[in-house]
């Protein structure tokens, strides 16, 4: 992170401990070690007197604002030293794409270490000391036997914030997979698409010593991606009465799942449409009787909640969909939400069936009746290493078609072969009319 950014956070900090606790309102000094908006040094004048707290609130935000939008655009070094490979391995062909990759990276990244799935450990088709052997007798890296490693499930989970890069081969559910896994910081994603590329897999493989060159020995920018923290809690009765002689309601919390696409929370095999009291900041937004509710991420703006009449969403931006599956009233529309509030999704004790809810279409488990996810932005974001600028408008440009309409045609192709000529020998013809030059435009932008 740059100095600037550093010393933003520090000064934007600063202002907003001393709004909430009432101490302080020249902001003069803080303007001076860094803040990023012009304005407040311009009007410390103004805020000598407490009357002018809420323009400081207001002042605080626009720092907060720019200081966002730096941190979305800076360009970070990443210093691979321990690299992971995730390969769906339902196909013969990847354990020896998986292979060769591996072979590049050790014998151009001698100080790297390069961890994958731990189903290949002593595959003959991946051939391990095939590979150690090769690297070594080329004697181009150091030596290869301790630094072909191998993941699981249970090693991630212990060594939080190890690696430093992810290369996925496969298609957009090898990183829903890798989401899955990581269920606490994860690190920069690097996905190439197998087949048909996808919405976030934005990298070819037949050009990936191109791309994996310029990740790991220069400056790459990533997309912070929100998450959804996602808490399922149980409904246990008990026997206790507190002091109005009502019976104690105890929620216990069983688990907790951070996803990248979407919360659903349906029916089932229920026939009757199911019944959800959807909550914001513990308020009762509305009682959704439909087949169910899609709560989604900008990432998952183009998956499941699509489908459901939801809207796109850059998937940098900071906000929360609810999509309604098949609606009783077609009223209830999608709605965006911002990524601060508190969602809570639960079965009414007066419900006629339970419900089923799914993590990113994984973990499906019953809701019964009293029992409710509670959903928020994860503090733990999914980043994904930027292939371009344009990535995203272009995946929906090439998967979805987004405004590709037919260009209108002439209407030559109407007429007579005779009037064609005619009409195209008229449009042949140079024109003698004097035309005056036009004075060319230059946009100046004013302060």
């Amino acid at each position: 992170m740059t100095d600037r950014a550093c010393s933003s956070i520090n000064v934007t900090k600063q202002r907003l401990q001393e709004l909430t606790t009432g101490s302080g309102t020249n902001t003069s000094s803080g303007s001076e070690s860094g803040s990023i908006s012009p304005s407040l040094s311009k009007d410390a004048s103004k805020l000598q007197s407490s009357s002018n707290v809420h323009f400081q609130y207001a002042s605080a935000a626009y720092d907060v604002r720019m200081l966002n939008k730096d941190i979305t655009n800076i360009m970070v070094e990443l210093n691979v030293k321990n690299l992971m490979i995730v390969t769906k391995l339902n196909d013969v062909g990847l354990y020896y794409l998986t292979r060769e990759l591996t072979e590049w990276l050790l014998a151009n990244y001698p100080d790297m270490n390069v961890y994958v799935d731990k189903q290949l450990d002593g595959d003959e088709r991946f051939a391990v000391q095939d590979i150690i052997q090769e690297c070594e007798a080329n004697g181009n890296c150091s030596p290869c036997e301790h630094r072909v490693k191998y993941w699981t499930n249970e090693f991630i989970a212990q060594h939080d914030v190890y690696f430093d890069l992810v290369v996925t081969l496969g298609g957009d559910g090898t990183v829903l997979f890798v989401s899955s896994i990581f269920q606490q910081h994860v690190p920069p994603v690097l996905s190439f698409a197998l087949g048909s590329l996808g919405f976030l897999t934005n990298f070819k493989f037949e050009s990936f010593q191109d791309s994996l060159s310029t990740v790991i020995n220069h400056k790459v920018k990533t997309n912070l991606r929100i998450r959804l923290e996602c808490k399922l809690f149980r409904r246990n009765e008990t026997d206790e009465l507190n002091k109005d002689g009502n019976k104690v309601v105890k929620m216990k919390l069983e688990n907790t799942f951070h996803v990248l696409n979407e919360l659903t929370v349906d029916r089932g095999p229920s026939p009757f449409l199911s019944m959800l009291e959807l909550y914001g900041n513990e308020s009762l937004m509305t009682v959704a009787q439909a087949d169910g509710l899609i709560v989604a991420t900008p990432t998952g703006s183009t998956a499941y909640s699509l489908s459901a009449g939801g809207s796109l969403m850059y998937p940098t931006v900071n906000a929360i969909a609810v999509t309604p599956i098949c609606p009783h009233t077609l009223s209830f529309r999608p709605i965006i939400l911002p990524d601060t509030i508190r969602l809570k999704i639960k079965v009414p004790t007066k419900s006629r069936s339970t419900a089923w809810v799914a993590f990113d279409g994984k973990n499906r488990v019953e809701l019964n009746k009293g029992d409710y996810i509670s959903v928020s932005a994860s503090q733990y974001w999914f980043p994904t290493v930027e292939a371009r600028p344009t990535e995203f408008i272009d995946s929906i440009s090439r998967q979805l078609n987004w405004n590709v309409r037919e260009q209108q045609k002439s209407f030559t192709h109407m007429l007579s072969e005779k009037n064609k000529a005619n009409y195209e020998n008229l449009q042949s013809k140079p024109t003698v009319e004097k035309v005056e030059k036009e004075p060319v435009e230059v946009e100046v932008e004013e302060e």
